[in-house]
């Protein structure tokens, strides 16, 4: 890994380090990062590199490949008797809209007859004009249509941050708020139905340098899951509406929720996202000691297939790549890919992938 840091003078390069930390997400506003060095006081590159308020422009690359433009937030230093490491952390250019309310600047608040990515350009006006440090927004073509469809009306809070607001209206279009790998925000959708990048065969044998873990959270998870729709000021319709979960498919576990906007359509989207939602509590995740696939890095959004019954899973299925957390330091490296069933993000009904199966003898 190389971290760059721009800062008023000139680009400072940092290829050895004691350790460095970077977490991929595919479904976020930003991709976090963070090294440790060993940090100088008396050295004028050292002083400019880990300059403390300035959040410096910075990328992180990987064998000439970019993958995260962002800014450089945070840093932290110790002294002691024995020498010991500074660090820098930082996220991706969007990253900022998790921290930041929407500007004054750009009220009013409510918004009539714009479609989502002229409410995100409206909100994020500041960012998008600005010449030095423009944060860009990309739309895949995939979901052209689906942006480009006016609300009728939408109102954010004071305290709402940016990211909260754009990912609630983003996710009753069916759309995914993502990050490309130059600072811009990315209008999507999960790319599930794309050939496994990795498969894993247990019953063949362990795999050299793999580590699998899968856990199911049940607490977390409810039998029926009913939607409640008000009916609105302007005539409206109520609306329930119950789905039942296939992942708790023998106890009786109900939760109620309350559709508090959309329209009258909309109320079983409701409760596919509220079933999606419970569906990341079943997560695989794969430890390895490789970074890349065919001299690539590993990147999320992408699928891999897995058979191993020592995890439960007696039979081949698919997972889709949510995150990745890549480690490294002077003596190893690791790879960590954090895995959900597809249904958790590309908005469809799951078939439970345990289900068919005969435990009795």
């Amino acid at each position: 890994m190389i971290l760059k840091i721009f800062d008023r003078f000139k680009v400072r390069q940092v290829e050895f380090f004691s350790d460095f930390n970077l977490s991929l997400n595919y479904d976020a506003f930003g991709s976090a990062f963070s090294f440790s060095f060993y940090f100088d006081p008396n050295n004028p590159e050292h002083k400019e590199l880990a300059c403390v308020t300035h959040y410096h422009d910075c990328v992180v690359e990987h064998n000439g490949e970019t993958l995260v433009s962002g800014f450089a937030i945070s840093q932290g230093f110790t002294y002691r008797s024995e020498k010991t490491l500074a660090t820098i952390s930082g996220y991706s250019k969007p990253g900022i809209f998790e921290d930041c309310n929407i500007p004054p600047s750009v009220y009013p608040l409510q918004s009539d007859g714009l479609n989502l990515i002229q409410i995100a350009e409206k909100i994020t006006a500041p960012w998008n004009n600005s010449t030095k440090y423009k944060i860009g927004l990309n739309v895949d073509q995939d979901v052209q249509e689906l942006v480009s469809k006016s609300l009728k009306s939408s109102t954010a809070s004071e305290t709402d941050t940016i990211a909260g607001y754009l990912r609630t209206l983003a996710q009753q279009k069916k759309v995914i708020i993502s990050h490309d790998e130059h600072g811009s925000l990315l209008f999507t959708q999960a790319k599930t139905d794309k050939d496994p990048i990795l498969s894993f065969d247990y019953t063949q044998g362990m795999v050299p340098g793999t580590d699998f873990a899968l856990n199911f959270n049940g607490q977390g998870v409810h039998s029926h899951i009913t939607v409640m729709k008000q009916a609105s000021s302007d005539g409206g319709n109520a609306g329930e509406i119950t789905v039942e979960n296939p992942y708790c498919p023998v106890f009786y576990r109900p939760k109620t929720v309350t559709q508090s906007s959309g329209d009258d359509i909309d109320t079983n989207e409701v409760a596919l996202r509220e079933l999606a939602t419970e569906w990341e509590n079943l997560q695989l995740t794969v430890t390895t000691d490789r970074w890349e696939i065919d001299g690539k890095i590993i990147k999320p959004n992408n699928m891999i297939e897995i058979i191993a019954p020592e995890l439960y899973l007696y039979t081949k299925s698919k997972w889709f790549i949510r995150s990745i957390d890549f480690v490294g330091d002077s003596e190893k490296t690791t790879a960590t890919l954090n895995c959900v069933i597809p249904e958790v993000v590309n908005n469809k009904m799951a078939r439970s992938i345990f289900e068919g199966l005969n435990m009795h003898p």
